[in-house]
């Protein structure tokens, strides 16, 4: 018997290897085939890419369209949204802790002023529009007195910084709104005791709140 030659293959095993290499030739031939397929699939997914801005274009088309006609609707009625903080007169006007609300009131005017801004803030004593509110009414000290403004941020700012006041919203007519059942007048609160003044400042001087009242923006 003859030994084969080890470093030499036999025609059978020169065979199979061309079977191999054909079939990975073919393998590679029949890759071209498959682009099609792919070009297929991104053109569907290139088409939906493009549908979605299309739907989502409608979307804030739409909400837009139908925030455009509830504000047409409110300016129409003569309606607006308008934020509170309630208190009692004597915390909100007179308390020595909230000293700061004449200066928050004043800066905010001389702010708008400067810009050309109209004023939209305002100092209602006795609100009527708390005769629609009576479980409101209830926790209230009276007399009692809202900063009313139409801006929310500048709302929630006035909760902050005075703490102790119900925060709240309604909607309606301006005159409505900011109509007062009475008037808080400028003697309305008793003279603090000199010797009990323990503040580096003189108390402001009574009245204060009166320049913001409804009417008297240009004060």
């Amino acid at each position: 018997s003859r030994r084969p030659h080890v470093g030499r293959p036999t025609s059978k095993f020169r065979v199979d290897t061309r079977r191999v290499r054909m079939s990975a030739f073919a393998m590679s031939a029949a890759a071209p085939v498959v682009a099609p397929a792919k070009t297929r699939g991104g053109s569907r997914f290139t088409s939906k890419a493009r549908a979605v801005p299309v739907r989502r274009a409608g979307v804030r088309t739409t909400a837009t369209a139908e925030a455009a006609s509830t504000d047409t609707a409110a300016s129409a009625s003569g309606t607006q949204k308008f934020y509170f903080c309630l208190a009692n007169a004597d915390f909100m006007l007179n308390d020595e802790n909230n000293e700061h609300l004449p200066e928050v009131l004043r800066e905010r005017r001389r702010f708008y002023r400067e810009i050309a801004r109209e004023q939209d803030f305002w100092v209602v004593p006795n609100p009527a529009f708390l005769d629609a509110m009576p479980d409101v009414a209830k926790k209230v000290k009276q007399p009692c007195v809202a900063v009313v403004t139409t801006d929310k941020v500048w709302n929630d700012f006035i909760k902050l910084r005075m703490d102790r006041v119900y925060k709240g919203a309604l909607t309606g007519d301006a005159s409505e709104v900011l109509a007062s059942k009475t008037l808080i007048k400028a003697d309305h609160f008793k003279p603090p005791d000199p010797s009990k003044w323990t503040a580096p400042y003189a108390k402001y001087a009574p009245g204060w709140w009166e320049a913001f009242y409804p009417g008297n923006e240009n004060a």
